[in-house]
């Protein structure tokens, strides 16, 4: 045995530190600068990962708080749905018919990080608009940015009109009818609004919702049991048609801005936990780099103590 400032220094000793630094990575065994850089890099990357998570987790809770309001308006549109006749709601069903001219409405938000929201609705109206009879005439009047950036690239003669911004402030009636009204100044067939409805918290589904023209409403017998004078027929159900336009429009909106804060409020949810367990990863690496770090210094230190 060796003395040296009271640390005796055993053969086994040495040889289980020179296995532990054997067994240590190659980038460890790199001249001092750079394992110290090495350390550095991680200490940092660590930083930035826990801002990142700062980041996801406020936006999480800003997210949950928007849900709660907007769930809350949603819910009282849908009484707006039912307002109309169910003979009228039937005549201008127009699902399954074949048109000449389809007008698309499709919904998204003008803010991404939200999941599969925007990108389910350009993919489905995309999947309705291509799968349309060879002769079928298509326009598109796009609410969201995110979704007119997307279909712009692939549809961009027939694209019409955008309406952006349109969640700055709480969506309102009167801004549904402005919808409508733009949407009736384009002539048509058949209007289709693709949107995602709301279910729960974690399930929405994008929702094709097809209907017909004041014309069909002039045609079908299921309003006979109201009194109509035929003179002005027309007018009256151009009217209805618009009111009803506005009130679906109103409410896919409506659905649509709840379904995007739930999705937000789950995606950012999942981006915290996964920073979190990407933070516990890098802080064992970082860990387990600085003590072989050490352990090489201290075998220098006993090699260089046998060495006298």
């Amino acid at each position: 045995a060796m003395k040296m400032v009271g640390l005796v220094v055993k053969p086994d000793t040495m040889s289980l530190l020179r296995g532990a630094v054997g067994l240590a990575r190659p980038s460890l065994l790199r001249p001092d600068g750079a394992r110290f850089a090495s350390l550095k890099a991680l200490k940092t990357r660590v930083t930035s990962v826990k801002s990142i998570q700062k980041i996801t987790k406020a936006m999480k809770m800003v997210a949950a708080s928007k849900l709660k309001n907007a769930q809350t308006r949603m819910e009282a549109s849908r009484p707006f749905m039912m307002a109309s006749p169910v003979e009228m709601k039937e005549a201008l069903d127009l699902s399954e018919a074949e048109v000449g001219k389809v007008f698309f409405v499709p919904i998204s938000s003008d803010k991404g990080l939200c999941g599969g929201v925007n990108s389910s609705v350009v993919k489905n109206t995309k999947l309705i608009a291509n799968s349309l009879p060879e002769g079928t005439t298509k326009e598109f009047f796009i609410v969201g940015s995110k979704a007119r950036e997307a279909l712009s690239r692939e549809y961009r003669d027939e694209v019409v009109a955008a309406a952006d911004e349109i969640y700055t402030k709480p969506f309102s009636w009167a801004q549904a009818a402005v919808l409508a009204d733009e949407v009736l100044k384009h002539d048509f067939d058949k209007v289709s609004i693709i949107y995602n409805k709301f279910y729960s918290v974690v399930k929405f589904e994008v929702t094709p919702l097809h209907l017909g023209t004041p014309a069909v409403l002039e045609e079908t017998d299921g309003l006979a049991a109201y009194e109509i004078d035929e003179e002005e027929s027309t007018t009256l159900m151009a009217d209805l048609f618009e009111f009803e336009l506005a009130s679906r429009l109103f409410n896919c909106v409506l659905e649509n801005s709840t379904s995007e804060n739930a999705s937000r409020m789950t995606a950012m949810d999942s981006a915290s936990s996964n920073a979190g367990d990407m933070i516990n990863k890098l802080n064992i690496q970082y860990n387990r780099q600085r003590q072989a770090v050490i352990t090489k210094d201290l075998c220098e230190i006993i090699s260089g103590a046998e060495s006298l």
